[in-house]
């Protein structure tokens, strides 16, 4: 399909949300202090987010194909069983409004439209994400793509393969033919290793590069991957 081009990949897959935008997890520490004041004792506001984190985490293992639930789903279900847990005062409705805010407008990272401009390969975004929120997050920057995949389409959420094949089926190639671009271990290198695509790990923190998960490629930055193309 993309036969204009030379080089070794044929195309780029890009994760969005901690690659091209920052992760809501600046208002993730905030809400959980509101849950921890609102809160009898006032528990520790690492075992709010960490607790909140394995309930998400669980449901979106488990959420694929004829169980799927979107990510509003599962970020609402998740924070009612911590507000519960908690025996937190505060609504799971009142705290959705702020996510659901952010991840329609979030703050995108200073490099992300250069790395765009001068990439001369086609992009597809494939996010854990549901698509009405995509597709505004993309509007309120002025981003353009070739294709776009979440998980809301593919019924299954990284790092499962269904919604990389999915992001390989539309574009016309195959998994040694594309790399793809995340910041997330779990989901973005572990999934695209299943798949047999090389991944480059946007490690913008300097974490220590783990013994049991194998990006391709590692960097700190967007444009850092320009020098692989």
């Amino acid at each position: 399909m993309w036969q204009g081009y030379t080089m070794k990949y044929k195309a780029l897959f890009l994760d969005f949300y901690g690659t091209l935008v920052h992760e809501d997890d600046d208002l993730i520490a905030n809400i959980a202090q509101k849950i921890s004041a609102a809160s009898p004792g006032n528990p520790d506001t690492k075992s709010i987010a960490s607790l909140w984190w394995s309930e998400f985490s669980s449901g979106i293992e488990n959420s694929f194909l004829g169980s799927f639930q979107t990510q509003r789903q599962l970020e609402s279900l998740s924070l009612e069983n911590v507000l519960k847990h908690f025996s937190c005062s505060i609504k799971t409705s009142d705290i959705d409004i702020a996510l659901f805010e952010y991840w329609v407008n979030p703050d995108i990272f200073p490099e992300t439209k250069e790395f765009l401009y001068k990439n001369s390969l086609p992009v597809c975004v494939v996010s854990n994400i549901d698509r009405k929120d995509l597709h505004e997050a993309i509007s309120y920057h002025g981003l353009s793509f070739d294709a776009i995949v979440t998980s809301e389409d593919a019924k299954s959420y990284k790092p499962r393969c269904e919604i990389f094949q999915m992001a390989l089926d539309i574009m016309g190639i195959s998994p040694s033919q594309v790399l793809h671009i995340g910041d997330s271990l779990s989901s973005d290198i572990t999934g695209a290793n299943n798949c047999g695509i090389d991944s480059f790990w946007l490690n913008r923190k300097d974490r220590p590069v783990p013994h049991s998960i194998f990006p391709t490629y590692c960097g700190n930055s967007l444009l850092d991957i320009l020098k692989i193309l």
